[in-house]
């Protein structure tokens, strides 16, 4: 007859080596994980106001770039959902977003970004579509990308442009640009982190921005040897 304390070593024992093979489930290399970039607000900083921009600070000679852990491996196909209460067209905002991932394309030869059409998507939600959308977020973020990955591959982007900031087209005062912000977002999106060091202010990663703001339309040196480092040239 097995003793109870014989029994009660032996439940436990089979309740472990049961369990092992979950918890080794549960560390997979493989693991889809998610991680959320959001672009914040500072204003006051753009070169019109009072603040020291370091004198040797040029994107053209800057080569400063920081990696996320993951990028694109295959080419990402994106929807923009164009619907908007800011009385812009559909040709204009497919016209904005777009050339915002042609700015990265045209630095790489590898096809990193490719435009799908347009969708009643939104975006945040993991649903095998990457997209582009506006949409309410809290305050000070001025949008927000989503990144789900496994290891070191990205396997659905989206990002939603805040919907509590008035958006323009033409860096109008007192609101957002949509070229200048999906430019620094489509960074994220072929692998790029955020720069915080105000020597890094001119580069299109450089991740605070302010309204009328334009110059992240365009990329910097170190903007594309971040894109080369993944891509290639």
């Amino acid at each position: 007859m097995v003793s109870s304390k014989r029994l009660f070593l032996l439940v436990v024992l089979t309740v472990f080596i049961t369990a092992t093979p979950l918890l080794a489930q549960a560390s997979r290399p493989d693991e889809v994980h998610m991680t959320v970039i959001e672009h914040v607000f500072k204003e006051g900083k753009g070169h019109t106001q009072v603040y020291a921009i370091p004198p040797a600070d040029n994107s053209l000679d800057n080569p400063d770039y920081k990696l996320l852990l993951f990028h694109w491996s295959t080419t990402a196909k994106y929807l923009i959902n164009p619907s908007n209460k800011y009385g812009f067209s559909v040709s204009a905002v497919m016209a904005a977003i777009k050339t915002s991932a042609d700015t990265w394309d045209k630095e790489t030869d590898a096809p990193v970004f490719s435009y799908q059409g347009t969708t009643t998507k939104s975006a945040g939600k993991r649903d095998n579509y990457n997209v582009v959308a506006w949409g309410a977020y809290r305050t000070g973020v001025i949008a927000v990308t989503y990144i789900w990955y496994s290891g070191s591959q990205i396997l659905e982007t989206d990002t939603m442009l805040n919907t509590f900031y008035k958006w323009s087209l033409s860096g109008e005062s007192r609101k957002m640009d949509v070229q200048n912000i999906m430019t620094h977002e489509f960074g994220h999106w072929a692998g790029l982190a955020d720069l915080y060091n105000d020597v890094d202010y001119w580069l299109t990663m450089y991740g605070y921005s302010d309204y009328r703001e334009t110059y992240k339309r365009t990329l910097g040196l170190g903007d594309i040897n971040g894109l080369e480092y993944w891509y290639g040239p």
